[in-house]
């Protein structure tokens, strides 16, 4: 990703960037960053440019300003409505419009109009982004900033020359580049940046500033910071205090990160699938559908009972009687069973639920794919209503045209939940992630007791649940002195859950715009997926609390967008004139519904990928072939890890269907357990399968009979560590994990001549350990590894060592 300004017609050359800086404030989980740039037409002629910017994933626009032949446009937040009348009325006549286009999800275009020769160009951009968290880490990602493809290679030709060169350091010194991050966190914060070199002046443990300490590599890549948590708490927070006319206000902020191992009971549990196939499911949807119920009941348990209801338009069923027990001949029955459903012409909904709640016993938990839109709702939801009795129902709509009225209605009225899987979103990774929810211990029944605090609003303004390992952000807005006790509590099954948090402990801050800006989003947010289950004035109410809240914080919602605030200052009267300058934003922007939009003419976008991954596995893979698409180096690993986890078997190996012997499952558990953990992937959605396959791990290679050879030993040692470095274990599985590292250190200690992989194990890193794996070329440079992936449930071993071998890049 990168920002800059690029010229219509002709090259690029003459647009050179004078001036950029990068100032962010984070706050616990947010940030704010604020970009500056200045740039310069050196050319000799006027041109026509266009101003291209990414944002994160997790990011929204808060701000826009151009400054450019003494005008200013800034932009400013308005009801979708009136901004395009505005529009509208400015085009017929004649004005000067603007168009904001979001041309590639998140990565968008404005035109700047005419720069004339000599002329400066000023932008300021600014966004608000949610940090990703894992590992106890988070991360922060700043596109780069450059101007153009030519100058770049030109200023960093320079640095690599100024030393022999010493006239260059003047010219490179043009660029005039500084960045400014200032962390406010809940504890003690360690600082890492994976391309840059950071300095970091601290103000106790809470408070730190975070700068570069080079002038100028900043523009070749993004600056990523990572910041990892030296300790975290069950429950933390901040309290920012401000005055709003002459009244004492304030924000609190409180982060939860329930663990709650130990609530978890064996409990054996009964699930049913029902999966839409009809015909409006054709092609992908489908097969990620499909995908989805392959690792859905990979995440059962031993002494579960599921059944599948394939709905077409008439229903089919994987078990004709009663529920099936889950177990090692049932998981194979259906996985062939779910493989070889085809298309059909309709479904047969309200058949399906009718069958779930009638047929299938009680205290089921039921889930539904479809992208179906249904037509007797109503009458569905009365039946639910009547006939639902102990049974939970989970509602997955399949793309945007799926009835989010209904699935969200039928998810609430029987305690379950929606989700929906909007384009460009993989259905897998949507199911397993609600999936995970279900079967972990959950804290519902939620209250919170704000004591003596004057609370004015909250967000979430009811928490339904709070769920195991996931981090929630919860705010109230106070009136008055912010101190005392909040308690939160609830219920884990039949246990009660307690958590008091004395507020006077918390770190006190005088700056609370950016989290009344969260605060904002995350009441907007909450607002929108409410409007799913409502209709007729009140969802035209929350619609105008939504326009309201986006306004008055200036951030975009799905009902507002921007319109630019001219401002030109008038040399006679010597005054500042104010003018609506409208601009269009393309509807698709801004949305949770963004499909890729491709541009036919690339010319005119002043965008440039920068590609810093070198061909790694030119040297690795010896037998590529051109019609194997797994081993093609632009092969995603998540693509891989889903293979994996979709093949594992009910005792937790990853196995391939001929492995025979303990010791090859054995292996071949440690490789894709390896594969899991090595990389950036987000692998919380296969928490389950992981700790699964740690307890094979820990139940086999401390047997006796099993004689393994050294090279598993170190596979199996080397898995387990991350393991409990990653933190994706389970309190029950941490102990077993480590006295099984100490049992296999044992068994190497005691045999001959194995100093050297003891000594490799305890002092060399994770990456060496994990290449010493592989076969080595003769010079030493690379890895000559035979990968052969034929049929996939008999290449996991395969499968997992190429992932492991594309994660290597990651380390």
């Amino acid at each position: 990703m990168a920002y800059g300004i690029k010229e219509i017609k002709g090259n690029n050359d003459c647009i050179t960037l004078k001036k950029a800086s990068i100032n962010g404030n984070v706050c616990g989980s947010y940030a704010e960053i604020s970009i500056h740039q200045v740039y310069e037409n050196s050319g000799e002629n006027d041109i026509e440019g266009v101003y291209v910017f990414p944002i994160p994933k997790t990011a929204i626009i808060s701000g826009f300003e151009a400054e450019i032949g003494g005008r200013t446009l800034r932009a400013i937040v308005e009801e979708k409505e009136k901004a395009f009348k505005v529009y509208e009325n400015a085009k017929l006549r004649g004005d000067n419009t603007f168009l904001l286009e979001e041309f590639k999800s998140q990565q968008f275009k404005i035109s700047i109009g005419k720069i004339i020769k000599g002329e400066a160009v000023s932008i300021k951009l600014s966004y608000i982004d949610e940090l990703e968290y894992k590992d106890n880490t988070y991360k922060l990602v700043v596109p780069a900033l450059f101007d153009s493809e030519k100058t770049l290679h030109s200023r960093l030709n320079m640095m690599k020359n100024n030393i022999l060169n010493k006239s260059n350091i003047s010219e490179l010194a043009e660029l005039d580049f500084k960045t400014n991050i200032l962390v406010e966190s809940l504890c003690r914060l360690d600082f890492n940046s994976l391309y840059h070199k950071v300095s970091v002046e601290r103000d106790g443990d809470n408070i730190a500033k975070v700068t570069l300490n080079e002038n100028y590599n900043s523009m070749e890549k993004d600056f990523v910071l990572l910041m990892k948590e030296q300790e975290r708490l069950e429950a933390d927070g901040m309290v920012y205090e401000y005055k709003e006319n002459d009244q004492d206000k304030g924000i609190v902020y409180i982060r939860m990160f329930p663990k709650l191992d130990e609530y978890e009971e064996e409990i054996e549990e009964n699930y049913v699938f029902l999966l839409d196939i009809s015909d409006t499911m054709k092609g992908e949807k489908l097969e990620q559908a499909k995908n989805a119920l392959q690792l859905c009941i990979r995440n059962l348990s031993q002494g579960d009972k599921f059944d599948i209801v394939a709905i077409g338009e008439q229903l089919r069923y994987f078990s004709e009687e009663e529920m099936a027990d889950f177990n090692a001949d049932t998981l194979r029955s259906a996985s062939e069973w779910i493989d070889n459903l085809e298309i059909e012409n309709d479904a047969d909904i309200f058949g399906a639920i009718k069958y779930a709640l009638e047929n299938e016993g009680g205290h089921n938990t039921i889930l539904i794919f479809t992208d179906d839109q249904v037509e007797e709702e109503e009458e569905i939801l009365s039946y639910v209503r009547e006939h639902l009795e102990d049974n939970r129902i989970f509602t997955f709509g399949v793309d945007s045209e799926t009835n989010n009225y209904f699935l969200n209605k039928l998810a609430h009225e029987s305690f379950g939940k929606a989700e929906f899987i909007n384009k460009g979103e993989r259905i897998e990774d949507i199911v397993l992630r609600q999936f995970k929810r279900i079967q972990s211990p959950e804290i519902d029944d939620v209250k919170i007791d704000w004591g003596n605090l004057k609370i004015e609003s909250t967000y979430p303004r009811t928490i339904e649940y709070m769920y195991n390992r996931e981090p929630l952000s919860i705010f109230a807005n106070v009136v008055g002195e912010v101190s005392g006790e909040v308690t939160i509590s609830g219920k884990v099954g039949n246990k009660d859950y307690i958590q008091k948090i004395n507020l006077d402990n918390f770190n006190t801050e005088e700056n609370a715009n950016l989290l009344k800006k969260v605060w904002a989003r995350k009441r907007i947010k909450s607002i929108v997926l409410n409007m799913m289950r409502e209709r007729g004035q009140v969802r035209e109410s929350m619609k105008k609390k939504v326009i309201e809240l986006s306004k008055n914080n200036g951030i975009i919602s799905r009902e507002t967008t921007f319109i630019f605030m001219e401002l030109r200052e008038e040399p006679v009267l010597g005054i500042q004139l104010r003018n609506i300058a409208p601009i269009k934003v393309n509807e698709g922007s801004f949305t949770d519904e963004i499909g890729e939009v491709h541009i036919e003419d690339t010319d005119t976008v002043g965008f440039f990928y920068k590609t810093n991954n070198k061909h790694f596995y030119n040297n690795i893979i010896k037998n590529k072939t051109d019609d194997n698409e797994y081993l093609d180096v632009r092969y995603p690993r998540q693509m891989l890890l889903r293979l994996i986890a979709k093949n594992q078997f009910v005792d937790g190996a990853f196995v391939d269907y001929e492995d025979s012997s303990i010791e090859d499952k054995i292996e071949t558990t440690a490789m894709a357990l390896l594969a899991f953990i090595i990389g950036e992937e987000d692998i919380d959605i296969y928490f389950n399968q992981l700790n699964k396959s740690v307890e094979f791990l820990n139940n086999k290679c401390v047997d006796v009979d099993i004689n393994l050879n050294d090279k598993i030993i170190k596979m199996v040692v080397l898995a387990l560590n991350r393991s409990l470095v990653k933190d994706i274990l389970k309190d029950k599985n941490m102990q077993k994990s480590q006295y099984t590292i100490d049992y296999l250190y044992k068994i190497l200690n005691e045999r001959e001549g194995r100093k050297e992989i003891l000594n490799s194990l305890t002092e060399h890193s994770f990456k060496r350990n994990v290449i010493s794996l592989f076969n080595i070329s003769k010079n030493g440079n690379s890895i000559e590894e035979k990968i052969v992936i034929n049929n996939e449930r008999n290449s996991i071993f395969d499968m997992s060592k190429l992932a492991v071998l594309k994660g290597l890049k990651d380390l």
